[in-house]
């Protein structure tokens, strides 16, 4: 009798803990694991705080020291530069099958493991101009796309759904703080030891710390019985219905085929404004230390103006990101493409180091507005699920003509002596990216065409 008792009030307690628990889940669409998006885009900031910031941004710093210490042309020594950009795109299609088989995590550590030996291999080995061109253009380029921007997209956009925008733009600032960081870091490393090496030795420590980081990221929600914006979809009570936030921008209810996004012209008008924001960043990184001090600005004057554009990348990606919440995309991107239009000019006219900086500053809030409204453009338009099956085959696409920069303004300057001709190909593509934006309109889907015909003839 007492074993039966004993065994009675068992099944009570397991029943009243039940009902508990699933009393406790009908007011409560919160998973019982902290909401785990967050602690991926921290991660991701210093993920890119390292390997971007201290990779890509620290080639406007160590570039000009290399070319100097080894006597080498600009064009020839900015080729590697250019194959960086065509290995990333040539690389993107591997990135995102590798991506759909493996997950984030696998590729990005690939990346983040390609990368460190690139960088290694720069400091022990490169003594010629053509070793610089194989290990930065094809050895670290290919690393550029298994370790960059569509791994930390990809997260980002599983994760969340309401607020992707600002989350992209957060988590996104972290290359821009690592840049405007490396740049006086580097200098003054190198002007202590006195060697270029010295200071790709110090990216080399930050991209191992970054490997590290990266095995950290959980690649989806569901990967631990979590949700979008931690808010389960199947929960219908009405606290959580009233709680949930609604996008206010344009979402489309289909995951779009690649077929069907060639046949929209907006996936066209937003390649434009790639190409232009790219390479005019591009050209800024690569020629701006060298063309300000072609005009007389000193070389700590230059690494100031550098990193103010570095800066205004890190500083326009939040609100950008907030702003692309609330406002519908091609609005807020012909905005921004008309401010940067004028802030080329204004770095091609002005001489004086304070309102190049300002121009600097000006270019840098554009390019990281952009940059970070464009993976929310692309899955917002497109469809969530369809993100980096898009991106893989638009990179390889577009990457090859912002390649051009580098190499293309080397040449120009080696053949005419100055820059002037790079900076009208700038404007022209600013004042097309602008009329781009403008006519960059949500596409319809034909699901959503041929659902509305049966009420058009019922009409």
């Amino acid at each position: 009798m007492l074993a039966l008792s004993h065994k009675r009030r068992g099944e009570v307690a397991l029943v009243t803990r039940q009902a508990a628990q699933a009393e406790g889940s009908a007011f409560a669409p919160f998973s019982r694991r902290k909401f785990y998006g967050w602690n991926n885009a921290a991660l991701l900031f210093f993920i890119q705080f390292a390997s971007s910031g201290f990779v890509t941004y620290a080639y406007a710093a160590v570039f000009p020291a290399m070319v100097v210490a080894m006597d080498w042309h600009r064009g020839d020594a900015s080729i590697a530069h250019s194959l960086n950009f065509l290995m990333i795109g040539i690389a993107y299609p591997v990135t995102g099958w590798m991506i759909g088989k493996w997950g984030v995590r696998t590729t990005l550590t690939s990346g983040l493991t390609l990368m460190l030996t690139g960088l290694l291999l720069t400091v022990f080995f490169v003594t010629e101009v053509w070793h610089w061109i194989l290990i930065w253009g094809f050895l670290i380029g290919s690393a550029g796309a298994l370790a960059g921007p569509l791994c930390w997209h990809t997260v980002v956009i599983h994760w969340f759904d309401v607020k992707r925008a600002t989350v992209l733009g957060i988590m996104l600032t972290g290359s821009a703080v690592g840049g405007f960081l490396a740049q006086p870091v580097l200098i003054g490393v190198m002007d202590r030891f006195g060697t270029w090496q010295s200071g790709w030795l110090v990216s080399a420590a930050t991209v191992a710390a970054a490997l590290l980081l990266s095995r950290f990221i959980i690649n989806r929600p569901q990967d631990i019985d979590q949700y979008p914006d931690n808010i389960d979809p199947n929960d219908t009570h009405d606290n959580v219905r009233q709680s949930a936030p609604i996008a206010r921008t344009y979402r489309s209810a289909y995951n779009w085929t690649l077929k069907e996004v060639f046949h929209t012209r907006t996936v066209y008008f937003a390649m434009i404004i790639s190409i232009t924001y790219l390479g005019i960043g591009t050209f800024l990184l690569t020629h701006g230390a060298l063309y300000f001090s072609d005009i007389g600005i000193s070389k700590l004057q230059t690494a100031s103006i550098i990193s103010m554009f570095i800066l205004g990348n890190g500083v326009g990606r939040i609100p950008a990101g907030w702003l692309g919440d609330k406002l519908e995309l091609r609005w807020l991107i012909a905005g921004i493409m008309s401010v940067m239009l004028i802030g080329f000019v204004m770095l091609w006219t002005l001489q004086h180091p304070i309102t190049l900086g300002i121009a600097a500053f000006t270019l840098g809030l554009c390019y990281g507005g952009t940059y970070a409204l464009f993976p929310a453009l692309i899955s917002n338009f497109f469809g969530q699920e369809s993100f980096a099956k898009i991106n893989s085959v638009i990179a390889p696409m577009l990457l090859p003509f912002v390649a051009i920069a580098p190499a293309g303004a080397g040449y120009i300057f080696d053949i005419y002596g100055s820059y002037d001709r790079a900076f009208i190909i700038g404007l022209i593509f600013s004042g097309l990216s602008v009329v781009a934006a403008i006519c960059m309109t949500p596409p319809k889907h034909k699901a959503l065409s041929a659902e509305a015909e049966p009420l058009k003839q019922m009409s």
